[in-house]
């Protein structure tokens, strides 16, 4: 894997904020069926923008109950990234979100075009492979990763907090 440098980086640096490394967290609601359904998915991860790639310490699908949204958030050190939407469709092991946003700590939501596809084995927990692509005002973001999945707590959420807010109940 090479090493991000010069206008690369700086782009990084701007979408993907210097913060600790989470999930997307969710609303305030703390009542069981308002909280966020969070799968830490481990396993090989690799983010770009722009055709510019480099690796992440992993992903988390994250399903907010109390806004509908659904998030696949990408963690890398000192950074996160979620591919954000609404809509999805699943259908034997083979799951895509229709993405319409990208959220991060600094730059907040961002409108975006694209999906998530994300293909999992018959035992349930094994991941064959997930592909986003997003479509953004500062570039193609893409994410590319495989792995098992694990149920995580709410309290492994609030332990990986970035600062990512789910600010979709504003609009």
């Amino acid at each position: 894997m090479r090493q991000l440098a010069g206008p690369t980086a700086l782009a990084f640096a701007l979408i993907l904020p210097a913060s600790a490394p989470s999930a997307a967290r969710a609303q305030e609601d703390n009542t069981p069926r308002d909280r966020p359904l969070v799968v830490q998915i481990a396993g090989p991860c690799v983010m770009g923008l722009d055709g510019h790639k480099a690796g992440c310490n992993g992903v988390a699908y994250m399903a907010f109950p109390s806004s509908g949204r659904i998030d696949f958030t990408v963690l890398r050190s000192g950074m996160s990234v979620a591919f954000s939407g609404e809509t999805d469709e699943n259908e034997d092991g083979s799951y895509t979100l229709t993405l319409d946003s990208v959220v991060s700590p600094q730059s907040g939501r961002m409108e975006a075009e694209g999906q998530c596809e994300m293909n999992v084995e018959k035992d349930g927990r094994t991941v064959r492979d997930i592909a986003c692509e997003a479509e953004t005002e500062a570039g193609t973001l893409t994410l590319e990763a495989s792995g098992v999945m694990a149920a995580a707590d709410i309290g492994d959420a609030d332990k990986m907090d970035d600062g990512i807010e789910d600010d979709s109940a504003q609009g």
